[in-house]
């Protein structure tokens, strides 16, 4: 037996611990329903390293066989932590920033891999330094942000002003700005080790997620080789370049990117556990555990030996289901006109939450292949942001 330091709760990294036989201890920024009778400890900020070994070290852990973390907060505490106790995994954690920080990232990239241009964005940066330096409209997000947390486009100073205001603060790194990049964004989510890219899949958004702060739907598909050949060739290509040019260590990643005409643009990458459904859709289309790999991957196991994907019977698509003025919907709407593989709303009108990317629900769906997965995701979306069908 041996125990588990895990930075976050996500319940497929738990269920992968408890497989092995392992006992858990959490760390969290607040309490969850899904920790009660577990053994956890509360923190102000999973990225502040010296708050959370100060609580590692004072929970008096003995047997620690592991750190896991699926969070973005949580990439650079766990190397800390793993290099202070001696376990395996990645222990750089001064190489980790470079999967945290945007501008750092960008700044390390080798030279044939495209992406936009990054410059950190100060207390005294104005916006006509931004725009003449990256043109207009230009990309705004906190520099160790996660997911679309506080990205906006800006095309205006009074733009540039309304969003940054007084959450800019007196630091110089704690905000970049990016040229702005078009086309569509997909993500790339896979496993690399001992220097190379061992196996990934590749998801298309129907829009791209910043989108869903001004009320967009968030929603993604996995791609067929059948259909998409030539460009998941290239996809893994950048994933190469990109992942060897950084240096990243043995660990499941997940790369966000573009389709800007021809060319495929880097955007940015983490060596954690994709966020959203975008794990649970890559295990049901593949059958790869990204969250099983994650934790094999910390203790020190061979990904060869992990990894077994199988040859896809239907392809799987996530879609966050919101809510939306004068649109009353209830579960049982959404059952009436489409068949789901799971399917989580209320089942009262206005009830029910709201939690990462408006999401007051989310639903799972299937089709053989990409044309017929897209048609419907693009149903349901349009269902969930009108009633209509």
């Amino acid at each position: 037996m041996g125990t588990v330091i895990v930075l976050g709760y996500r319940k497929g990294i738990a269920d992968a611990v408890a497989r092995r036989g392992l006992d858990v201890f959490h760390v969290e920024r607040k309490a969850k329903e899904a920790l009660a009778g577990t053994r956890f400890a509360l923190v102000d900020d999973l990225e502040d390293a010296q708050e959370v070994l100060r609580t590692v070290l004072g929970a008096g852990l003995t047997d620690v066989v592991g750190i896991v973390t699926g969070h973005e907060q949580g990439v650079f505490t766990a190397a800390l932590l793993r290099d202070h106790l001696g376990l395996p995994g990645d222990r750089d954690w001064a190489r980790a920033l470079r999967f945290r920080d945007k501008y750092l990232q960008k700044a390390a990239l080798p030279p044939d891999v495209q992406r936009a241009r990054c410059e950190y964005v100060g207390p005294h940066t104005t916006y006509a330094e931004l725009a003449a330096g990256l043109g207009t409209p230009f990309v705004v997000k906190p520099a160790n942000g996660a997911g679309s947390v506080g990205a906006a486009a800006i095309g205006s100073e009074r733009e540039f002003v309304r969003h940054l205001g007084s959450r800019r603060g007196g630091a110089d790194a704690a905000w970049v700005a990016e040229s702005f990049v078009g086309g569509r964004e997909f993500n790339i989510d896979g496993v690399w080790s001992q220097g190379r890219l061992r196996w990934c899949s590749v998801s298309r958004f129907h829009e791209r997620p910043m989108s869903t702060n001004t009320g967009a739907v968030l929603a993604s598909q996995v791609l067929s080789r059948k259909e998409n050949a030539e460009f998941l060739d290239g996809a893994r290509a950048l994933a190469e370049r990109a992942l060897g040019g950084l240096g990243a260590p043995d660990c499941v990643f997940h790369l966000e990117a573009f389709e800007d005409g021809d060319d495929l643009v880097f955007g940015e990458c983490g060596t954690r556990t994709p966020g959203a459904h975008h794990t649970e859709i890559v295990q049901l289309t593949h059958g790869v555990d990204l969250y099983d790999l994650t934790v094999g991957l910390a203790l020190g196991e061979d990904a060869a030996d992990l990894l077994a994907p199988k040859d896809p019977e239907a392809y799987f698509a996530y879609i966050y289901l919101r809510r939306f003025e004068g649109v009353e919907l209830t579960r049982a709407d959404f059952e009436k006109h489409f068949a789901f593989h799971e399917l989580s709303y209320p089942d009262t009108i206005g009830g029910g939450g709201t939690g990462s990317y408006g999401r007051a629900g989310h639903a799972l769906v299937s089709a053989p292949d990409n044309a017929r997965l897209g048609e419907l995701m693009g149903r349901i979306v349009e269902f969930n942001e009108s009633g209509r069908v």
